[in-house]
């Protein structure tokens, strides 16, 4: 059940790790702040960059430093040239603010990697505030000179992203129902590339990536 576990939550931030990877590869001289700590993301991000400081709301999740990024006397002590935000401005009560600050504590040129759930499931509730829209993701980054937003995957691998995480429902038949469908995931995932293919839709997603330069 372990494994399954694992490979829920494989499915669910698919393409996440990779997206993280490629776009740290386009980049040298990295001063990362990470903001909102812990988990594989984190451990990830100490791998591949050396310069890396991170802030978070929870002292339990071991941040270099407590701060709020949606504090509106927000100053880190710490000057990065890349801010990444994953799977974290859902759970501010103030996202629009948050990416001000982002905004401001970045140079010209400096670049903001985040990403963000569309179609996904309540998680770490109660404090899951908000979903996004492509041209959502635009608006709240607007004040940066140039933004490109990426779909997370495609229409029919978000339905089952969904299904899967019923696997973590108290329901034992939501379980059950979540625990089958990661493993029908696995073994019909060719031909859900394939539908996709064939019947194509940009509307829906289990959520988008965010690149923005200063």
């Amino acid at each position: 059940m372990t494994l399954l576990h694992s490979l829920s939550k494989k499915i669910s931030r698919k393409n996440l790790y990779k997206f993280i990877c490629n776009e740290l590869n386009k980049r040298t001289e990295i001063n990362c702040l990470n903001i909102g700590s812990g988990g594989p993301i984190e451990e990830l991000l100490k791998k591949e960059v050396k310069n890396y400081y991170s802030i978070d709301i929870d002292q339990s999740r071991k941040p270099n430093e407590i701060m709020d990024v949606c504090s509106k006397d927000f100053k880190v002590n710490f000057n990065p040239n890349l801010i990444c935000i994953f799977e974290t401005l859902e759970h501010c009560q103030n996202p629009i603010k948050a990416v001000d600050n982002i905004h401001k504590t970045l140079d010209k040129g400096n670049v903001c990697l985040a990403s963000v759930p569309f179609n996904f499931h309540i998680h770490d509730e109660p404090n899951d505030f908000f979903r996004f829209t492509e041209y959502g993701c635009k608006l709240i980054f607007k004040n940066f000179s140039e933004v490109k937003v990426l779909r997370r995957n495609g229409w029919l691998e978000s339905i089952f992203v969904n299904i899967v995480r019923l696997e973590k429902e108290s329901n034992i038949l939501s379980k059950i129902i979540g625990k089958l469908f990661i493993i029908l995931n696995i073994i019909f995932y060719p031909i859900i590339i394939i539908i996709q293919k064939i019947v194509p839709s940009k509307k829906l997603t289990t959520g988008y990536f965010i690149i923005a330069v200063k």
